[in-house]
């Protein structure tokens, strides 16, 4: 390992070369540029876009190192390839439909060497179809160390997205990188095996913009269910030992089906959860849900 160096992992599959530079450049324009860029290309077999990208790399002042893939291997699978060749001390993944704000990295550096933990993360923006910003702040994320971040993440994924945390590399590479063949929550997975083995930081001060995509995988429905399942099994025996904390998850589970719709599995979770803490007051979770959006839609008129 490079003592300082982060390595920066773009993976990036059929993407628009408009979007990707966008990402690219945001790594480019960070103000700690102790860094080295790798970019994975996950299988691409479209050879106009593959040359579009070749070009793009060509145009930068800096080197990129570019890995294609010969099959299409996924998201965890593209990203574990770069993270095969990573020399930094640290490791920033970045999807390629993000954006980092400039002072990310030399942020999230001195952070992560004062507080000597594994992971820091961040707020985000999040960027619509439109172009607006909002800023999203995750309620349960505690602001400063974590040292014990692994059952508060057992609840939900308060880290959030790849493209927000700073990582050690040994750590990532310690706890086996990213589950190969996960359809979703392929980041949750990871949080919560470092976090289960090393401390966490938070800042809240938003240093992402998390843009809005129409194919993204968070919108596939039944990899979505796939993933929440495959967690929910994982650690059964925990969640089992711990009532409240089941109860809570599945109740944050519901609330995420009912707002893409999916009522089947709405029902199912929710009805689990008040088998198992019937009188808890999580099970209420979606009318807060609900009466929160009506109130910002009341002042909003306003």
């Amino acid at each position: 390992m490079v003592n300082g160096l982060v390595s920066c992992i773009v993976t990036t599959y059929r993407r628009p070369v408009s979007v990707l530079k966008r990402a690219l450049d945001s790594i480019m324009n960070q103000t700690y540029q102790d860094t080295e860029i790798i970019l994975v290309n996950d299988g691409l077999k479209e050879e106009r876009l593959h040359s579009q990208i070749e070009d793009l790399l060509k145009s930068y002042q800096r080197e990129v190192q570019y890995i294609r893939l010969q099959e299409h291997q996924g998201a965890c699978g593209a990203r574990n390839a770069g993270l095969k060749v990573a020399a930094g001390e640290y490791v920033a993944f970045l999807d390629d439909d993000d954006e980092w704000l400039s002072e990310k990295l030399e942020k999230q550096v001195k952070w992560i060497r004062e507080n000597q933990v594994a992971l820091v993360y961040c707020s985000h923006y999040y960027v619509d179809v439109a172009g607006k910003m909002r800023l999203i702040k995750e309620p349960l994320a505690k602001v400063g160390v974590q040292k014990d971040g692994f059952l508060p993440l057992l609840r939900c994924n308060f880290i959030g997205s790849t493209s927000y945390p700073l990582m050690k590399t040994a750590a990532v590479k310690e706890v086996g990188g990213f589950t190969k063949g996960l359809s979703s929550s392929q980041d949750h997975d990871l949080w919560l095996r470092i976090a289960r083995e090393y401390s966490i930081y938070y800042c809240e001060e938003p240093l992402v913009k998390l843009h809005y995509s129409k194919d993204s995988i968070s919108r596939k429905n039944k990899r979505v269910i796939e993933g929440y399942e495959y967690l929910l099994e994982k650690y059964d025996a925990i969640y089992r030992a711990n009532s409240e904390i089941w109860n809570y998850r599945l109740n944050y589970l519901a609330v995420c089906c009912i707002s893409r719709k999916d009522l089947k599995h709405f029902c199912k979770y929710w009805l689990q959860a008040w088998r198992i803490r019937p009188f808890s007051r999580y099970n209420w979770m979606l009318l807060g849900k609900v009466a929160h959006r009506l109130r910002g839609r009341v002042l909003g008129s306003g």
